[in-house]
């Protein structure tokens, strides 16, 4: 995927008329590797401010080995969040599947020469998703694989519309349980995207249990971060064991496309923004149940 951010970002900050008021940029130690994480936050308004206590509430991330791509993916996951807010609660809510699915799930940006990179990786999201939680309701089954991480193993899927869905899963150094899922066109790349995820689960995990024995910890109140913190404890990470030792129902999961276009928008003028949506099993991954694998 070639990439036109240097050009299309170049004035995407607020000191130049542009929607982003800053970036943060830090090292992220990856099982060894050392990479580097940017954070981008959009200007007062553009976005509601969250709930979040467990993750930071920042509007877009993106790690990379490079600091300068990491710093560019940060700004189109800020953009799309914009996309998504603008969207999701307006009068063109339906042309987008938001009706469906009210979630961010399926949602791409990416500066490029054409839209077909934003759109390739709005597919490869949603396939991921709705492998997961097809996975979890019972209606798909994976395969588990090694992965070069040790002590990480993977549960692979094979997405109705190609490429490769993993959730990668492992007990953390300190004691609690990590998970990490990705899509990608092969099963390595997939890897190493869930492998980021995994990671960034392990750290803010770890800075609250450090939290909690100084008493510096607000209660979560966030349904993702909610089960994002119990399926880290035993209890979670045995509900997670059961499923992975039962078949699934026998069924085939049909993708049904809810939406497949461009969200258009003022992020326009920096990124192309895309949705790629499939119909979910159930709405169960909607409700405040914190006993179910989605975040």
């Amino acid at each position: 995927m070639f990439s036109l951010a240097s050009l299309r970002y170049r004035s995407v900050m607020a000191s130049r008329g542009g929607p982003i008021e800053h970036i943060e940029l830090g090292e992220f130690p990856m099982y060894g590797r050392r990479l580097f994480q940017s954070n981008a936050c959009l200007r007062a308004g553009l976005v509601p401010r969250g709930r979040a206590n467990l993750y930071s509430d920042v509007d877009g991330s993106g790690t990379h080995d490079s600091p300068m791509v990491a710093r560019h993916m940060a700004v189109s996951e800020a953009l799309e969040r914009w996309a998504y807010h603008a969207t999701v609660r307006s009068d063109r809510c339906e042309e987008f599947g938001f009706d469906v699915d009210e979630t961010s799930n399926g949602m791409a940006a990416f500066p490029g020469l054409s839209k077909a990179p934003a759109r390739r990786s709005a597919v490869l999201e949603s396939l991921e998703r709705f492998c997961l939680l097809h996975w979890w309701e019972g209606e798909l089954d994976g395969q588990l694989r090694d992965t070069e991480w040790p002590g990480v193993s993977a549960l692979a899927f094979e997405p109705p519309l190609g490429g490769v869905a993993v959730l990668l899963f492992a007990r953390s150094e300190w004691g609690f349980h990590v998970y990490g899922h990705a899509a990608a066109e092969s099963f390595t790349r997939a890897c190493e995207k869930a492998m980021i995820e995994l990671t960034r689960q392990e750290w803010v995990t770890r800075t609250r249990l450090l939290a909690m024995g100084v008493g510096e910890v607000k209660p979560l109140t966030e349904r993702m971060e909610k089960r994002s913190w119990f399926f880290a404890t035993e209890e979670g990470h045995e509900l997670f064991r059961e499923r992975l030792g039962r078949k699934s129902s026998g069924r085939t999961p049909k993708p049904e496309i809810i939406s497949d276009r461009e969200i258009t928008g003022p992020w326009s003028n920096y990124t192309t923004v895309w949705r790629f949506v499939l119909r979910p099993p159930s709405r169960r991954f909607m409700e405040e149940d914190e006993r179910y694998f989605f975040w």
